[in-house]
């Protein structure tokens, strides 16, 4: 019996100890857009750099674009498939799934997964975030019953989550064998999503594993931290703002209230701004395009602005870059600016803004699925992107307008669109605050409380401001 228990032990701190690299899958989420590709190949590197110097030993890093280029791979459900094809049954006990921008330092991950193998229970590991109460981004889902349990929590997908193959092979099953698994029309955001996945429907009898905090998966870097979120770049000095065309959908009834606050904040620092609406109003300037006003979608109405908008930048050659925002958008101009420092504009086609998805999420029309900006955050085209948009065309006058130029092109256009965190598509309030800490968010979307000039001033004043100081210096 003794030399049982002493063989049990030794096996315990064998299996404790050993985890590394070949117990340990990294899985880079990632764009095929060239600057996000670079990044997500330098960490790649890196990852492959630190490891040799720990073990001794390649380890097994995933490009997704490069690797895995499925439909919507971005929200990790049409991962499963392929990496429990590939690695079930083997060394592998682990995937640790990140973005281009997470911050890995292997040997402090290794020894966070080793601690958590050794507890049968925890299945995933991760930094945990929640909602104060139901949000749109999240589809106002709010679990009571887990409430006892901890609340509802998602893993930080800027830090990078941890997840046994084990339940990744349990969440396929689930997929393939119960069709409650998958009804969400929406991709929103794929780490609350997946959470959504392995706790299974609100009307199940029992919940999957909830995530296990761990909290050397950090928001900030620090000396403990096994990982973190990397601020994003910036490439060479800020593109100058003029070479922005920016064109603001309206309407008759909102020119006294959210196209003038679109003037008293972002609007002010802006060279070509043009709002387009159902009647021309040169105070604003506003111009009419000829198209009836719907209370939803605006299909027709937006690419007949587009239509416009590139007519126009033809005449104006320095223009490299359209920027489409509605008239409830707010954004900072000196960090689009910095941002767009990143990406290929002019002829190049380039499509910039929030991704989400619209199909995967269900069985039946996965395979249909498509990626979309989404409209309320902004959309920065390049000018090329925008000559190329112009061949979609309109369901119906008032079908979603970013849905029919994602679904257009993607399956039409073959075009790849861009996401970037740093866009939002909602408000300050609808974000954990650990996402909004990551960086330096560039838009928000909707007027409420706090009404819009509050939310201009406190995230995005100061950099415009600063901006026009130092040209006003220029030009003396």
């Amino acid at each position: 019996m003794i030399a049982r228990a002493v063989l049990m032990l030794i096996a315990c701190v064998q299996t404790a100890v050993s985890l590394g690299s070949k117990n340990v899958v990294f899985v880079i989420v990632s764009q095929p857009e060239p600057y996000h590709a670079s990044v997500a190949r330098r960490l790649k590197q890196d990852i492959q750099n630190q490891v040799s110097q720990i073990d001794k030993q390649a380890p097994t890093v995933h490009i997704t674009h490069e690797e895995f280029p499925v439909a919507g791979a971005w929200t990790i459900i049409p991962l499963l498939r392929p990496l429990v094809t590939q690695y079930k049954g083997s060394d592998v006990r682990w995937m640790f799934f990140m973005e281009p921008h997470t911050a890995v330092r292997c040997d402090k991950l290794f020894e966070a997964l080793s601690a958590a193998d050794k507890q049968e229970e925890t299945m995933w590991v991760g930094y945990p975030l929640s909602d104060d109460e139901p949000t749109i981004i999240h589809h106002f889902t709010f679990y009571e019953d887990l409430e006892e349990d901890g609340g509802f929590v998602y893993p930080h997908f800027a830090n990078g989550f941890a997840m046994r193959i084990e339940l990744m092979d349990r969440l396929l099953h689930q997929i393939e064998n119960d069709e409650r698994m998958l009804e969400a029309d929406f991709s929103i955001d794929p780490a609350f999503e997946l959470a959504q996945l392995v706790y299974g429907p609100k009307d199940s009898p029992g919940h999957g594993p909830l995530l296990t905090p761990d909290l050397s998966f950090c928001v900030v870097s620090g000396d403990n931290c096994a990982t973190y979120p990397r601020q994003f770049d910036i490439c060479g000095s800020p593109i100058p703002e003029d070479t922005i065309y920016f064109a603001v959908k309206t309407w008759s009834g909102f020119h006294a209230t959210r196209a003038r606050a679109v003037k008293k904040t972002w609007g002010r620092h802006v060279t070509h701004l043009q709002f387009f609406s159902d009647i021309d109003d040169p105070e604003l300037p506003a111009k009419a395009v000829g198209v009836p006003n719907t209370k939803t979608g605006h299909c027709l109405k937006t690419m007949t602005i587009l239509k416009e908008v590139v007519k126009r930048v033809e005449e104006m050659p320095h223009i490299k870059w359209i920027f489409l925002a509605d008239d409830d958008t707010i954004f900072g101009v000196q960090r689009l600016c910095e941002l767009l420092s990143c990406y290929r504009g002019g002829d190049d086609v380039t499509v910039l803004g929030e991704r989400y998805g619209y199909g995967y999420g269900k069985r039946e029309t996965a395979a249909k699925g498509y990626d979309y900006i989404t409209g309320g955050g902004g959309t920065a085209l390049s000018v090329g992107a925008a000559r190329a948009l112009r061949a979609c065309a309109c369901g119906a006058p008032s079908a979603p307008d970013d849905m029919a130029l994602g679904a257009c092109a993607m399956h039409r256009l073959n075009i790849s669109l861009t996401h970037s965190p740093l866009f939002h598509q909602a408000r300050p309030q609808d974000y954990a605050r650990e996402t909004l800490a990551r960086d330096r968010p560039v838009s928000f979307h909707r007027h409420s409380s706090p009404e819009p000039l509050r939310v201009y001033a406190a995230w995005f004043q100061h950099d415009d401001r600063a901006v026009r100081r130092r040209n006003h210096r220029d030009e003396l």
